[in-house]
């Protein structure tokens, strides 16, 4: 059984992951909380297993020896177990409010908004980008959006804070739950009219669907589940692009934007694996078995760099024109937040190389510590001088 989740892998799991394709690309191994479970690492098998309806993410279906993640308490799952037909409806009315057209207005936003985020840097520009940006943005974003309340919006940031910038005592998100339910629910009972959330309050009292505990599960999803993929993404863009000239010269001429952070998403793959997925009955997976109630974890990056599908993988090129990436997932359990992570990641990106197109890191790239995790990755700090 391999064990290659240690301290070292979320900085850099190329070379690990590359010998697991070569090696079969399909591995049991130990998840760091001692549980085994399947890890599958070639394109073809995680995009056939992301469509799978043998595996379902949830966590009922789990046996009694493989990891099971951890079990999100009722509401908050409602989006989890859902079936196929629910799932269906309910990514609807996300899509609906998350969807080109209603994000494409944040793009004029955004450069007010980093501006008021990195604020009185003209005397001290030297700052930690995760820690000013990356990590608050989603916040705010949300706030938007969604239309939440101030004091939401300064709880989400909070939550955020408190779990995933750097701290001794920083609690893991799983062990926030409470603090999460305590979120939707101040969210649901303060939700105004005419605002996203507003809009879905109404349809629960109206129609029914969402029923209320499939709102609970909704406002959990967009308000936790794909923050950090967010924020990672934008940190660790802006720490590929500042420690290298050859790439943010070539990223910001890029005139393809979309294309562009595709690139971004495919080379960082901040979401390194799905959440965990449990087998209904027996199937193969490549030249393996994987039993009723085993875990299967799918490696996003893993098949983001598999040299079968992409020209030259570790390198970063955002004109290409090919780019199967599955950074959010693929399928009907994708990422619903596609087009929001697109438009704020790239509206980002364009505002902060426009207004600081010289910025430097005052750190070593290969110093900067990453989230030692096997979920996700990301830089836990970014300190630059702005320029």
């Amino acid at each position: 059984m391999r064990q290659i989740f240690d301290a070292g892998f979320a900085a850099d799991p190329w070379p690990v992951l590359s010998a697991l394709r070569r090696e079969g690309g399909v591995h049991r191994v130990r998840t760091p909380d001692g549980p085994p479970a399947w890890l599958v690492t070639r394109h073809a098998d995680v995009r056939a297993a992301l469509s799978d309806e043998r595996l379902t993410t949830d966590v009922t279906k789990a046996g009694p020896v493989d990891y099971a993640g951890f079990a999100v308490p009722p509401p908050l799952d409602a989006l989890l177990v859902a079936g196929a037909d629910d799932h269906a409806r309910l990514r609807r009315l996300i899509t609906a409010e998350l969807g080109p057209r209603r994000t494409a207005e944040w793009d004029e936003r955004a450069g007010d908004l980093i501006d008021s985020l990195l604020r009185d840097t003209d005397t001290d520009p030297k700052v930690d980008l995760v820690a000013r940006l990356a990590i608050p943005l989603p916040a705010a974003v949300l706030g938007d959006l969604l239309g939440l309340a101030d004091a939401e919006r300064e709880a989400l940031l909070g939550w955020a804070n408190s779990t995933l910038l750097p701290g001794a005592t920083a609690p893991r998100a799983r062990d926030t739950l409470a603090t999460m339910r305590t979120l939707v629910d101040a969210v649901t009972a303060r939700a105004h009219a005419g605002t996203a959330v507003g809009r879905l309050v109404a349809a629960r009292d109206e129609t029914g669907s969402p029923t209320a505990d499939e709102l609970a599960g909704v406002l959990f999803y967009l308000l936790f589940v794909w923050y950090e993929v967010l924020a990672d993404l934008i940190a660790g863009a802006l720490l590929t692009l500042v420690a290298d000239p050859t790439h943010r010269r070539v990223f910001r001429a890029a005139t393809d934007r979309r294309r562009a952070v595709d690139e971004l998403l495919r080379y960082l793959s901040p979401q390194v694996l799905t959440g965990p997925r449990f087998a209904t009955t027996d199937l193969d997976i490549g030249d393996y078995t994987v039993r009723a109630g085993q875990t299967v974890l799918l490696c996003l990056a893993g098949a983001n760099r598999d040299p079968v599908v992409f020209d030259r993988p570790d390198r970063f090129d955002p004109t290409r024109a090919r780019n199967a990436q599955l950074g959010l997932g693929h399928g009907p359990h994708s990422c619903l937040g596609t087009a929001l992570v697109h438009g704020v990641a790239g509206s980002v990106l364009e505002h902060f190389f426009d207004r600081w197109p010289e910025t430097t890191l005052t750190t070593p790239a290969r110093e900067i510590p990453w989230r030692s995790g096997f979920r996700h990755r990301g830089p836990l700090i970014l300190p630059v001088a702005l320029a």
